[in-house]
């Protein structure tokens, strides 16, 4: 998955599980849940990003992709967050 180094995986591996705790932390609050919803108005979650001008696009999807990521940390499990990001 990360290469041949298994102590730099597990390394790996529990950053990403002590961040997917932080952002439970964060987000699974009231405020946390006001926040979210500004990020998805203002994210592209429910618009497309599309835009002839390809800056404006990229620019967009950015934020986009930036929403994905914190919803995919707070609604799948570890195994499933690794498997997205080494998809990337």
């Amino acid at each position: 998955m990360f290469g041949d180094n298994k102590k730099q995986e597990r390394e790996i591996q529990k950053q990403i599980a002590e961040n997917q705790q932080l952002y439970h932390r964060v987000f699974d609050t009231t405020d946390g849940q006001a926040v979210l919803k500004d990020l998805e108005k203002r994210c592209f979650v429910n618009h497309t990003t599309f835009n002839e001008n390809h800056g404006q696009m990229s620019f967009a999807e950015g934020r986009r992709s930036i929403y994905v990521h914190i919803q995919n940390l707070l609604t799948k499990d570890l195994k499933e967050v690794l498997e997205e990001l080494t998809k990337e």
